[in-house]
């Protein structure tokens, strides 16, 4: 009994150490064959994805190479060439024409295709090494990009027989001027639906202004008209050349092209045929290039002034009506024309505008050519009658009698 009870506890033990690192073992065994499969196919997985990145790598890199070896020759030629001459789209349609009639000289794909490509754009100008335009559009084709300055033309006008014939044909030259041009007509209170109308049809573009100037005791309703037009542009600070063009003169269009050289103020001379119809007066600048150094003076008036000329005989840079800082002026009361002696009234306003010759612009050269001429051709007896638009038909009832012979 004590010699089983011995063995018994020196077995037990170890079949308990057994049992424990038989199972140790299995459980790692198991554990380890599971955690090792995940890893090979990683392994495999891997092998792969390396192999095709790799293989990507190579067809991407060699199709770079490939597809740049054509722009590389092309850009090698035209490096050459430029040494002797700069590149231009004429001298590639040469080249073109010149393999399609003898078949000698070969003209690239890349340089074909990018002459067809700047055709469709429209013929976007290319720039050229030298750093002129290789490509100078015609005379026929638009030239809208051009700078221009803006021309705001003043024009007073009130009901009268020629109105409507004063407008069109004042509309019709001013739509032959290149843009931008603003057409201000201003009217006394209240606005005449004849002049509206008409202004909608001129395909000018324009704005109709109104003065409620009390008519009572007033000499010139025209001064108040433009004073409108200059209290106008200068709330919206209108940035542009303000000219007055009234509307029974006669006007060349190159007039305004040459407004638009104006720095700060601008003068011509104005030929005015004299109301008796014989005799020709000239009132303006006289000029030695465009330098101011003298007038013409009133013939027929005799009044003595500081500057003879007319109302239609200079124009000026608007912005001297509301930045007088830039231009240097003594005061920053707004310029405006005075209702005073006829004839006064342009000196008036040009000593807000300029202080003497020297910042004067006389255009043409030597003021050269007359642009302007006012010729009264309107008969003083035509009476006019407002209200003379009839905006329904006439009817007219009439009653017959039918004979009706037996």
């Amino acid at each position: 009994m004590v010699l089983r009870c011995f063995v018994n506890s020196m077995v037990n033990p170890v079949v308990v150490l057994m049992f424990l690192d038989s199972m140790r073992a299995s459980f790692c065994g198991f554990f380890s064959q599971r955690s090792s499969r995940p890893m090979e196919r990683l392994k495999v997985k891997w092998q792969h994805w390396h192999r095709g990145v790799c293989h990507l790598l190579v067809f991407f890199l060699l199709g770079i190479i490939i597809g740049f070896t054509p722009y590389f020759s092309v850009d090698v030629s035209k490096n050459f060439g430029l040494k002797h001459k700069a590149f231009s789209f004429e001298d590639d349609l040469t080249a073109g024409n010149a393999h399609h009639d003898s078949g000698k000289n070969e003209v690239s794909l890349a340089k074909l295709s990018a002459y067809k490509h700047n055709e469709s754009l429209g013929k976007v100008a290319a720039m050229e090494w030298t750093g002129e335009p290789s490509y100078i559009p015609s005379s026929t084709e638009d030239t809208t990009l051009v700078d221009r300055k803006l021309l705001i033309i003043v024009t007073p006008t009130y009901p009268r027989a020629f109105q409507t014939y004063y407008l069109n044909r004042l509309a019709y030259t001013l739509r032959n001027v290149p843009s931008p041009l603003l057409w201000i007509v201003v009217e006394m209170s209240p606005q005449s639906a004849e002049a509206a109308k008409t202004l909608r049809e001129t395909g000018v573009m324009f704005r109709h202004l109104v003065c409620k100037q009390n008519m009572t005791n007033i000499k010139d309703g025209h001064v108040y008209q433009r004073n409108a037009a200059l209290a106008h542009i200068e709330k919206h600070h209108l940035d542009g050349i303000v000219y007055f063009a009234d509307d029974d003169r006669v006007y060349s269009t190159y007039l305004f092209e040459q407004m638009r050289e104006i720095r700060r103020f601008g003068t011509w001379p104005v030929a005015m045929l004299s109301q008796s119809k014989n005799k020709v007066i000239l009132e303006g600048p006289i000029c030695n290039g465009t330098e101011v150094i003298g007038w013409h003076s009133d013939q027929i008036k005799k009044i003595s002034k500081r500057f003879s000329l007319d109302i239609s005989g200079f124009a000026f840079n608007s912005t001297i009506l509301w930045d007088p800082k830039r231009w240097r002026r003594p005061t920053i009361e707004p310029i405006r024309l005075y209702d005073t002696v006829k004839g006064l009234l342009e000196t008036t306003l040009v000593e807000q505008l300029v202080e003497d010759e020297s910042q004067m612009q006389g255009l043409p050269s030597n003021c050269s050519k007359i642009m302007v001429w006012h010729a009264h051709m309107e008969a003083l007896e035509i009476f006019y009658s407002p209200g003379w638009l009839m905006l329904k038909d006439m009817c007219l009832f009439v009653t017959l009698a039918l004979l009706i012979s037996s």
